[in-house]
């Protein structure tokens, strides 16, 4: 707030002039412990490498949540369901450029057959040969993650289909 001129101002509190800074110089990663920028022709474009979005971490808390409820099958492992059901989540969220919420955990739990009680024998022995292992073998995860397509994904409701992968 200004003041008025006619009010006295003590030698401590009067404005200083301003001195402007100088421009400084471009910057480069020069240093020793820079990282150098991804070469695209390494590796190949869009494989394995994961789709960012905000707050990711977010639905593996999420999923932790959910599948303490379910009644997994014989041979599963609680930490590899959390594992799988919260990556199929966070890759949905990431396709929206939005955050993961619940109903992209219970989408993903629907996808992986979790909330039926009658499923096929057939269809029960993949699902455990997609999602076993899955928190321990991160290209395992990945690769079950490349074979969900975008338009799975996107879908507002899915039915339980592991012939996808």
């Amino acid at each position: 707030m200004t003041q008025p001129d006619y009010v006295p101002v003590a030698s401590g509190s009067q404005l200083r002039a301003v001195e402007p800074l100088a421009i400084g110089e471009g910057w480069t990663p020069t240093r020793p412990s820079e990282l150098a920028p991804l070469k695209v022709s390494a590796i190949e474009q869009g494989k394995m490498l994961g789709t960012p979005s905000p707050d990711s971490g977010f639905a593996l808390k999420l999923a932790r949540i959910r599948v303490h409820k379910l009644e997994l099958a014989e041979g599963e492992h609680l930490e590899d369901v959390e594992r799988a059901v919260g990556a199929i989540a966070i890759k949905r969220a990431a396709l929206f450029s939005r955050a993961p919420v619940i109903h992209d955990v219970d989408f993903a739990i629907t996808l992986l057959g979790y909330d039926e009680s009658d499923i096929p024998a057939d269809v029960l022995a993949h699902r455990k040969a997609v999602v076993s292992g899955v928190s321990h073998d991160y290209f395992k995860m990945r690769r079950m993650l490349e074979a969900i397509g975008p338009e799975t994904l996107a879908a507002a409701s899915v039915e339980a289909d592991l012939s996808l992968w």
